[in-house]
């Protein structure tokens, strides 16, 4: 089996991996990225009602 065969098999998983598993990491990365923040942005609401509501 030569360089050139063991390439022309590689090259379509390579695109298939990019084309579908990439997206996908991505866009499970993001929404993880979004619930982390949206968690602290709640947090720091909470410590500004509690503030607030000491008064």
């Amino acid at each position: 089996m030569g360089a050139l065969e063991l390439l022309t098999g590689i090259i379509p998983l390579l695109i298939l991996f990019i084309i579908y598993v990439v997206p996908i990491v991505f866009v499970i990365w993001f929404a993880l990225t979004v619930i982390k923040l949206q968690k602290e942005q709640i947090q720091l609401l909470k410590s500004i009602d509690d503030k607030l509501s000491s008064k």
